[in-house]
C-alpha cells in the first residue's frame, strides 16, 4: 500500500499544509510518495525529500505547471494514480480545486 501526497509549494519551498498531509498519509500505513509539480521547482523537490517519512519524491517539472493550473496538475496526478492506494491533497484552496474525474 503506497500513498501519494500532492505537494503544495511555491517552487522554492514546501508549504506547511503539505507537512500535515504527509502526517495523514503516514497514518494510512505503507510508503509515502510526494508529487512536486512545478516550474523550476527543484528546491521544493529537495525540501520534500527531507520530510520525515517520505520514501520517494516525484518531481514533475515543466512550463505547464508554472501557474499551478488545476487542470495541468490533475492530468499529471491521473497519469500516475494507478500506482497508489491513496491520493491525498492538502486541505487548502489549491487542493480542493483539482478536477480528478
Amino acid at each position: 500500500m503506497t500513498t501519494l501526497v500532492i505537494a503544495e509549494h511555491d517552487n522554492a519551498s514546501i508549504k506547511g499544509a503539505t507537512l500535515n498531509t504527509v502526517t495523514a498519509a503516514l497514518a494510512c500505513g505503507g510508503d509515502v510518495h510526494v508529487l512536486v509539480a512545478g516550474s523550476n521547482a527543484g528546491a521544493a523537490a529537495t525540501a520534500a525529500a527531507a520530510i520525515a517519512g517520505v520514501s520517494k519524491v516525484i518531481h514533475a517539472d515543466g512550463a505547464q505547471f508554472a501557474n499551478g493550473l488545476a487542470e495541468n496538475v490533475a492530468a499529471q496526478v491521473l497519469a500516475i494514480a494507478s500506482a497508489y492506494s491513496h491520493i491525498l491533497f492538502p486541505a487548502t484552496a489549491s487542493g480542493k480545486t483539482l478536477p480528478l474525474e
